[in-house]
C-alpha cells in the first residue's frame, strides 16, 4: 500500500546503451561521449578471397536528453470517490455483536448495525431504529416504538422481536458475554445470566418484551435516570438468529453478516483490511453521503501516519489517533498538519491495575508504592507530549460528573512512595522480586510501560519485566484468568494495562460496571464489602448529590485506601483529518460515518 517509486530513463544509441539523469531545468547541454566502437570492414585481395577483418577506431557519439516535465505530486489524499479511507490499528477481535468489548470492532460494528437511539456530538441521542419512547410514572417500564421502514440487507423487515433475541442472546449464560453485566438493570436479567442453565422459565423472566411487531418493552427493577443513554449502546442492538444458526460461528464473516445498519459487510480480509458499503435501502440512505468505507488494519502508527501523508488515507486512524506520541511535537509544528489536527472530547481513564492475589501487589503498602512513585507528568509532558491533559489520582474521568482529578489517589512523591516500600519490608528495593508487567502491543503502550517501568525501577530499586502480546491475544488471557475456578493468582502478572472509555454520562459506568469486584472487566482479584455495598446503593439513588457522593467514596476506596488500580491520566482523543472531510465523534461510542460528508 506504501512505497517509494523510481523512475530511470535509457536510452539506447546503436549498439550502445547509455544512460543519462535528468533534471529538472534548462534544456540539459549536450553530452560529448568519446567510445571504441568495433567496425566490420570487407577486404578484397588479389586472389580474390574474401576475408573479414577487424579493425577499430575512434567515433564521437553525441546523447541529448530529451527534456522531461517533472512527475506530479502524490495526492493529498485518496479522491472522495473512492470512499472513506483511514486505518484501524489492530485486527478487530470480533464482529459478533454480543461478544464485542473492544473499541475496534465497536467502531465497525456502529457502522454496520443500529440500535434503538444513537449519540450525537454534544453525548445527547437521537431515535435511529425506533421513533420515540415513554418511561411509566414509577420509572420502570419503557415502552420504545419502532421504524416500521426499517430492513435488514437481506431484506427482511427489522420488528421487536429482533430487539428482544439480542437483549436475550446478549444474556444467555452459554453466549458468555461479557457485556452482559450491563443490562442487570432489567428485571430477570441478572438471574437469567448467572443461571447454570437457560430454561424457557427463566428467559421468560426476562423483561423485554416485543408488544406488537413494532412496540417493544422493557421493565427495570429500579428507575434509572441514564437508561435512555443505554438505548443507544450495543447491548440493545438487534439480532437475527436464524443466520446464527445457519452460519454457526461465521455468522459474522463476510458473506454471512447480515445487519441493519448504514452500511454492509462488503469484505474482511483478515490482519489486511475491512470494506464496507452504503447500503441503498437503509431508512435514511439519502442522509448517507458516503458511498463506501476502506479500514486498512495497520499496526504500527508510524505507518498509519506515513500513509497519511502520503495521502493515501483521509483520516489517520478511525478507533484512536493514528499516529505515535512521539511524532506530536512535529505534527503541532508543522504549518500543514497543525491544521489538520482536532482534540476531540473523550472521557476515559488509562490506567494499570494490580493483581491484589499475586505477591508482591497483594500488600497495599507495595501497591501505594508503586502508584507514588509515578511521575505522571513527565509520562503526559514528555513521553506522550500531550500537556493539555490533565494529572489523574481518582478513576471517574475528566467530563463524568463526580470526578476528582488529584484530590484521591497518590500523586508523584518520590519520600513517600520510598517509605511505603520500607513499610512492606522491601526498604530500597531489598528483597523484592522481579515486578511482572503485562500490556497490549502498540507504540504509545510501549513508551508509556516502559517509562512507568523506569520510574519504577529507578525510584524504588526494584526489577521490572514487561511482556506485551497482541490485543486478542491479550484479552483473551486476561480472561481466562478472570473465569472461575482459575483466579489471578494462577496468572503471572503483577500489573496489567488496560483503557476505559465511557459508554454513557455516569460514573457507574466505570466504577461499577469495569471495577466493582464483580465485573469482568477488571483483572486484580479485589474484594471490598465497603465498595460493592455503594454500588448497590448508587444504583437505587434517585437523588443525583447522594448517588456522586457514593461515588466519590467508592472512587477513593478504589484508588487510595486499597490502591488496586493506578490511573495514569484521562483520555481525550486527537485526530488528523483531511480539510475536505467534515466529521465528528460523540463523546460515547464510536462515529457515525453515515453523518459525515466531503466538501
Amino acid at each position: 500500500m506504501f512505497g517509494k517509486k523510481s523512475l530511470a530513463l535509457l536510452f539506447t544509441v546503436s549498439l550502445i546503451l547509455v544512460t543519462v539523469a535528468v533534471q529538472c531545468g534548462p534544456a540539459p547541454t549536450p553530452e560529448v561521449v568519446e567510445k571504441v566502437v568495433k567496425e566490420t570492414v570487407v577486404v578484397k585481395e588479389e586472389v580474390e578471397v574474401t576475408k573479414v577483418v577487424e579493425v577499430e577506431k575512434e567515433v564521437e557519439v553525441v546523447v541529448t536528453p530529451t527534456p522531461t516535465e517533472p512527475p506530479p505530486p502524490p495526492p493529498d489524499m485518496p479522491p472522495p470517490e473512492e470512499g472513506l479511507v483511514t486505518t484501524f490499528s489492530t485486527e478487530p477481535p470480533t464482529f459478533d455483536i454480543n461478544l464485542a468489548t473492544d473499541t475496534t470492532s465497536a467502531a465497525a460494528i456502529n457502522q454496520l448495525m443500529e440500535a434503538p437511539y444513537r449519540y450525537l456530538e454534544d453525548g445527547s441521542i437521537e431515535p435511529a431504529g425506533a421513533v420515540s419512547y415513554e418511561v411509566s410514572e414509577d420509572g420502570r417500564v419503557y415502552t420504545i416504538k419502532l421504524r416500521e421502514d426499517a430492513v435488514w440487507h437481506d431484506g427482511e423487515l427489522v420488528v421487536a422481536q429482533h430487539y428482544v433475541d439480542g437483549i436475550t442472546r446478549l444474556l444467555m449464560p452459554e453466549t458468555a458475554a461479557e457485556y452482559a453485566w450491563l443490562m442487570y438493570f432489567i428485571e430477570g436479567a441478572e438471574e437469567l445470566n448467572t443461571a447454570d442453565e437457560t430454561t424457557p422459565e427463566l428467559k421468560e423472566g426476562l423483561a423485554v418484551k416485543a408488544i406488537d411487531d413494532y412496540t417493544l418493552e422493557i421493565t427495570l427493577k429500579e428507575p434509572l435516570a441514564f437508561f435512555p443513554s443505554i438505548l443507544a449502546f450495543h447491548t440493545c442492538l438487534p439480532v437475527r438468529l436464524d443466520l446464527i444458526e445457519q452460519y454457526g460461528d461465521e455468522w459474522f464473516e463476510a458473506g454471512n453478516f447480515v445487519g441493519n445498519g448504514p452500511y454492509r459487510l462488503v469484505s474482511w480480509e483478515h490482519e489486511a483490511e475491512v470494506v464496507l458499503e452504503k447500503f441503498p435501502d437503509y431508512h435514511d440512505a439519502d442522509q448517507v453521503s458516503i458511498e463506501k468505507v476502506t479500514f486498512y488494519i495497520v499496526y504500527e502508527e508510524a505507518t498509519a501516519l506515513a500513509m497519511y501523508e502520503a495521502g493515501e488515507t483521509h483520516l489517520a486512524g478511525f478507533a484512536y489517533g493514528g499516529f505515535p506520541a512521539a511524532e506530536l511535537p512535529r505534527i503541532l509544528e508543522d504549518p500543514k498538519l497543525s491544521q489538520e489536527f482536532r482534540k476531540i472530547v473523550r472521557p476515559g481513564t488509562y490506567y494499570v491495575g494490580l493483581n491484589t492475589l499475586r505477591p508482591p501487589t497483594d500488600d497495599p503498602l507495595v501497591r501505594k508504592a508503586l502508584s507514588a512513585a509515578v511521575d505522571r507528568r513527565t509520562i503526559l509532558d514528555d513521553v506522550l507530549s500531550m500537556p493539555w491533559r490533565e494529572d489523574s489520582g481518582g478513576i471517574i474521568p475528566v467530563g463524568i460528573p463526580g470526578t476528582q482529578g488529584t484530590e484521591i489517589g497518590y500523586p508523584f512523591d518520590l519520600e513517600q512512595a520510598q517509605e511505603f516500600l520500607a513499610q512492606a519490608g522491601y526498604p530500597g528495593g531489598e528483597g523484592f522480586p522481579v515486578l511482572d508487567v503485562w500490556y497490549n502491543k502498540s507504540a504509545d503502550n510501549t513508551l508509556i510501560l516502559e517509562a512507568v517501568a523506569a520510574m519504577w525501577e529507578q525510584n524504588l530499586g526494584i526489577s521490572v519485566r514487561l511482556t506485551n502480546m497482541e490485543w486478542k491475544v491479550y484479552l483473551d488471557i486476561l480472561d481466562e484468568c478472570n473465569t472461575p475456578p482459575m483466579t489471578p493468582a494462577e496468572c503471572e502478572f503483577n500489573v496489567y494495562r488496560m483503557g476505559w472509555v465511557m459508554d454513557y454520562s455516569d460514573p457507574n459506568n466505570i466504577l461499577n460496571e469495569v471495577f466493582a469486584p464483580a465485573s469482568p472487566f477488571q483483572y486484580t482479584g479485589w474484594e471490598n464489602e465497603r465498595y460493592s455495598e455503594l454500588m448497590e446503593m448508587a444504583l437505587k439513588e434517585t437523588d443525583m448529590d447522594k448517588r456522586i457522593e457514593m461515588y466519590q467514596e467508592a472512587d477513593k476506596i478504589a484508588a487510595e485506601d486499597e490502591c488496586m488500580v493506578i490511573p495514569l491520566y484521562y483520555y481525550d482523543y486527537q485526530r488528523l483529518a483531511k480539510p475536505a472531510l467534515e466529521y465528528w465523534f460523540p463523546p460515547f461510542g464510536s462515529g457515525h460515518i453515515m453523518k459525515w460528508r466531503f466538501k
